[in-house]
């Protein structure tokens, strides 16, 4: 089982210098930092399978959106008016099955970065704004049975 994540932005996707850095360090001092966040464009496989899925022109196959190091570009490098999508399937060989579970049900996450608010399918919730990414790590923000948007508005 091989789970699949797909990104999806409002304008080309670099990773910045400082997380690009952070993925080629080979020495760490605890096991936990062995964390990587990388990104990579989607081969043609792909890229029929999940057409009409995103809203967003750009999309990108990423790996890592789980861990600090997804939450340090949200933090850091998003931009006023910035969007991105994201979508994660746990097992890639089932993905015609999860697809049409989300087609068929949306459970959609919405996180604004601006105003620090959370909204799923039970309402909004205002994340606090001084320890907000760690609010937000205690939340479940990727997920298959819905697409996550994150916004900086």
């Amino acid at each position: 089982m091989t789970q699949i994540t797909f990104l999806a932005s409002s304008k080309p996707f670099e990773i910045p210098d400082e997380i690009e850095e952070y993925n080629n360090r080979t020495v760490f001092e605890r096991e936990e930092d062995v964390i990587f966040f990388s990104v990579q464009e989607v081969d043609d496989y792909w890229k029929k399978k999940i057409e009409g899925l995103f809203s967003l022109p750009y999309v990108y196959e990423v790996n890592g959106v789980g861990n600090r190091l997804f939450l340090t570009y949200i933090e850091k490098y998003l931009e006023l008016g910035d969007v991105l999508e994201i979508y994660q399937v746990p097992n890639q060989h089932a993905f015609e099955e999860y697809k049409q579970r989300l087609e068929d049900h949306p459970e959609p996450i919405e996180v604004n970065v601006g105003s620090y608010t959370y909204r799923n399918i039970y309402g909004l919730n205002q994340l606090y704004s001084k320890k907000w990414l760690e609010d937000l790590n205690h939340r479940n923000y990727i997920t298959h049975r819905g697409i996550t948007t994150f916004v900086k508005c």
